[in-house]
């Protein structure tokens, strides 16, 4: 890990240790610990920590990004900071302007299917996303007559189905009933598409999951 990886981590850590530890969070009634922490990541700018500069973001590199999604998961951070980091990144694919505030992706089943149908509304429908509930706008890889293109959806013109994963977390079906995109472009990278999008979601799972695991281990050890 290089020293800017190391600065970009420990400051992360730093905010988890200090707004999102088990006592904060036992300690607050209906998750009113999630609005000071998702305040104090935005304002990092960890939340959009892939958008390039010149759009608004940190203009992070993907080696820092994993390290703070890595760190995210040794804390089981239930905040969709990992679904919007993912979301800046894909609508940063495609020039698209990251709009403030929470957000996730879909599709998020490799086989569910979304399509931009001719009358320029989006159309399908997408199971399992995460935080969908909590999240101001969702990032969309969408099928088109000239191929895969990227969209920017607002939530609250989806119909929402709630759902919780195995951690309690929302994981929720999102039906796009011929809902207008706020934007919407062709990706300006070969290779970002359903199945791309499914690669990079799989990895950043994959580096939360290593990272609970290291937390677990700690935890084992130090009982045992």
């Amino acid at each position: 890990m290089s020293d800017s990886e190391n600065i970009v981590v420990t400051a992360a850590e730093r905010m988890f240790a200090d707004l999102a530890d088990p006592q904060t969070i036992n300690a607050c009634n209906e998750q009113t610990w999630k609005a000071p922490l998702w305040a104090a990541l935005s304002e990092s700018g960890l939340t959009l920590a892939w958008v390039p500069e010149a759009q608004g973001g940190a203009g992070a590199d993907l080696a820092e990004g994993f390290g703070v999604v890595g760190a995210a998961g040794r804390f089981a951070l239930a905040v969709p900071l990992a679904e919007s980091m993912l979301a800046g990144w894909l609508l940063a694919q495609a020039d698209i302007a990251s709009p403030d505030g929470a957000m996730t992706v879909a599709p998020a089943n490799p086989i569910d299917r979304i399509a931009l149908d001719g009358d320029g509304t989006l159309n399908g429908r997408a199971r399992g996303v995460p935080f969908a509930r909590e999240a101001g706008h969702i990032a969309v890889v969408a099928d088109s007559a000239a191929g895969a293109v990227v969209a920017l959806a607002a939530a609250a013109d989806c119909r929402i189905v709630p759902g919780e994963s195995l951690a309690g977390d929302p994981s929720d079906a999102v039906i796009f009933d011929h809902v207008k995109p706020v934007a919407v472009m062709k990706a300006n990278k070969a290779g970002v598409d359903a199945e791309g999008l499914m690669r990079m979601g799989a990895l950043m799972r994959s580096l939360q999951i290593a990272g609970a695991l290291q937390t677990t281990l700690t935890l084992s050890v130090g009982y045992a």
